[in-house]
């Protein structure tokens, strides 16, 4: 009766937070328009904005009462194959996508009315309109978020509930790492649902002495039958004090890259990005952006969407999550329409597979023994419309193949009529297997065709396979 009584007082507390914060936005909002002159306008986009804080605090803070509550465990029914946390998790995830459907749904009363008679619109009146099509904008892009948050939440617990321990093949590893005078603290085997078994060891050292990792990695091989290395960015030397170390199995290919880029003339810096990065062990990712025009503002936009990407992708989210969401936080930007093309290539180094995901993107090729292939897109940049379309593709990659990313400035120097033929004749004209050396050369060549100076800004990004 306490913990009920105790819940619903939690639950009033939660709603005065979230009324709180939803007039506290909502009069900074107001009072900033009052300030500009724009009184109606700002009262309606600031309520709009309260109702969205208020909402989404009383959300989090209904979750944030679960998270630091005990969870009942209720007897299930025969034959029920969601346990009391998935359950109560599905709960969230039906309500996050019942509030971007609520969200979708909103509209001004006076929408209809106002494109129907855009022609004869005042100047006040057209931008009423132009302010309402924004808050619709903005409506949609939080639905958007909303739904991600509600996928981030399911995908997140089943990661969990997948994931396996081998509690047989633990101790066996404690009984032989002690053997080799080893202080095993804990040992943690988990493989999770279509992924490679990964070791977790917490250990010290005895007499003050320093044990490589790389020799300790060479020691669970033989006691697993299989090849293990250490992480990537993990240490060195196992010493007096306790350390967790993670060792994963060894991948089947390493990636080697080039890049090469030249600038815009009469600009000072470049306006596109890139990235080249390894998220989870075993998978690596060469991403490009290009930002709409040249010089610095080309470069912040790209910059903003490169960052953003980057960090989605070390917090676990998928490639597909994590433009929608870069395209939803173009999307409400205030000060300007930003445009960005995004252009990712995920390497699976364990079996080959590069998945390619494009948004706006210029062609990407795939350059293997005498033969290149092309991957194009059709899609318009990121940032134009809240619903995105991506053009996605999956190819197999063999030892010696080269990927070849190139931004639009590339391909716009050749002939408009025979660009992507040239460009496989300039691939293949360079026989190396130095991803840097293409890149430059390709990089090269494509100047010879257009202006002593470029006329866009110019980037060729190469990663090449190469079997461990």
């Amino acid at each position: 009766m306490r913990r009920e009584e105790e819940r619903q007082k939690n639950g009033s507390w939660s709603w005065l937070y979230g009324i709180t914060a939803g007039v506290c936005v909502a009069a900074m909002q107001i009072g900033v328009g009052m300030m500009q002159l724009e009184r109606d306008y700002a009262v309606m986009l600031g309520g709009a904005q309260g109702i969205l804080v208020c909402s989404l605090t009383v959300i989090c803070g209904s979750i944030m009462e679960w998270l630091l509550r005990p969870l009942p465990f209720p007897e299930q029914e025969p034959g029920s194959a969601l346990g009391p946390v998935r359950a109560r998790v599905k709960e969230y995830e039906s309500a996050f996508r019942n509030l971007a459907q609520s969200f979708c749904g909103i509209s001004s009363p006076d929408a209809e009315k106002e494109e129907g008679g855009a022609a004869a619109l005042t100047a006040s009146a057209k931008t009423e309109l132009l302010w309402n099509t924004r808050l619709e904008e903005n409506r949609e892009a939080m639905a958007v978020q909303l739904t991600e948050m509600a996928q981030i939440m399911t995908d997140t617990v089943e990661h969990a509930w997948d994931t396996k321990s081998d509690e047989e093949l633990e101790e066996h590893l404690r009984k032989k790492l002690k053997a080799m005078g080893l202080s095993v603290h804990s040992v943690l085997v988990y493989c999770e649902e279509h992924r490679r078994q990964e070791v977790y060891l917490t250990v010290s050292t005895k007499r003050r002495r320093c044990v490589a990792v790389r020799d300790i990695a060479e020691a669970l091989t033989k006691l697993m039958k299989k090849a293990m290395m250490p992480a990537r960015d993990s240490r060195a030397f196992v010493g007096s004090e306790k350390a967790t170390v993670l060792f994963v199995e060894r991948t089947n290919f390493q990636v080697l890259y080039g890049v090469e880029k030249a600038v815009k003339e009469e600009e000072q810096i470049s306006g596109d990005n890139f990235s080249l990065q390894h998220c989870r062990e075993g998978q690596f990712i060469g991403a490009l952006s290009d930002g709409m025009g040249s010089g610095i503002e080309a470069y912040r936009e790209s910059e903003m969407v490169i960052d953003l990407l980057e960090q989605f992708l070390e917090a676990g989210f998928s490639k597909e999550t994590a433009v929608r969401m870069i395209n939803s936080a173009l999307i409400v930007r205030s000060d300007a329409q930003v445009f960005s093309t995004i252009d990712i290539a995920s390497l699976d180094l364990y079996t080959g597979v590069c998945e390619f995901l494009k948004v706006g993107a210029s062609t990407t090729f795939i350059r293997r023994d005498g033969w290149v292939e092309t991957i194009s897109s059709t899609s318009l940049p990121a940032g134009v419309f809240h619903r995105l379309d991506p053009d996605c593709a999956s190819r197999k990659l063999y030892a010696g193949d080269m990927v070849v990313m190139v931004t639009d400035g590339v391909m716009d120097a050749l002939p408009a009529s025979h660009q992507e033929s040239m460009m496989k004749d300039i691939i293949l004209e360079h026989d190396t297997g130095n991803p840097a050396d293409l890149a430059a050369y390709i990089l090269g060549r494509i100047r010879q065709y257009g202006k002593k100076e470029p006329s866009d800004d110019m980037t060729v990004l190469v990663m090449g396979l190469v079997k461990y």
